[in-house]
């Protein structure tokens, strides 16, 4: 198993969650409720650090929730846990 956690904002807008992850500008995605927004945000997380290990990157290291809650305190910051062998 390998587990990865990062911090991502879930913004309603509209009829659907804007997920951003502020550490993986390119892990975006959305989802009609919370239960699907984590989970298209997982899938999302994974297949970004993912992606960046097989080019040989390294992967950034992850802001700290309660940082980000006291720089962005009107934003729902939530932390995005996945292991990264299951996809």
């Amino acid at each position: 198993m390998e587990i990865v956690s990062y911090p991502a904002f879930f913004t309603p807008k509209d009829d659907e969650i804007q997920v951003d992850f502020p550490d993986l500008p390119e892990a975006f995605t959305q989802g009609k409720t919370m239960a699907e927004a984590m989970e298209f945000a997982k899938l999302g997380l994974a297949i970004t650090i993912n992606d960046k290990l097989g080019h040989f990157e390294k992967a950034p290291v992850a802001s700290k929730v309660a940082d980000l809650q006291k720089n962005f305190p009107g934003k729902d910051v939530r932390l995005v846990t996945v292991d990264l062998d299951q996809y």
